[in-house]
């Protein structure tokens, strides 16, 4: 039996290549997409959960895999407040994690930035780090 994993941000840059590269594995049976979109693929191994990634914890249920790969992130220019900026590039991946954690999943991969420190000066640099 295949290994089965999941991704967190299939539908931007890093996510979308991570993907191809997934389908294209033999060691995966399933890639399980949480988003707030559809990544417009079909594919045998794909299974998509739509809805509100700000609110992860209510795929509790689906989220079990081998794997997590978290990919999330928006730009200051897409996401200038502050606030809500912090909930998408800390808050998902820790919520992710939270969630790994509790389904015994071993591996959790995040997908971060260059310049990516928590004790950077710089809003962007230290939310990512």
């Amino acid at each position: 039996m295949g290994k089965t994993a999941i991704i967190l941000g299939a539908t931007g840059l890093t996510g979308s290549i991570l993907l191809e590269i997934l389908l294209e594995d033999e060691r995966y049976e399933t890639v399980k997409l949480f988003s707030r979109r559809s990544v417009h693929k079909k594919h045998p191994k794909i299974k998509e959960y739509l809805g509100d990634v700000l609110e992860l914890r209510d795929f509790k249920k689906e989220f079990y895999a081998d794997e997590v790969f978290c990919c999330v992130g928006t730009t200051q220019k897409k996401t200038p407040d502050k606030k809500l900026y912090r909930k998408i590039d800390f808050g998902i991946p820790t919520i992710a994690a939270s969630l790994a954690k509790e389904n015994d999943i071993q591996t959790f991969i995040v997908i971060s930035a260059l310049g990516a420190n928590a004790k950077s000066s710089i809003f962007y640099n230290r939310t990512k780090g």
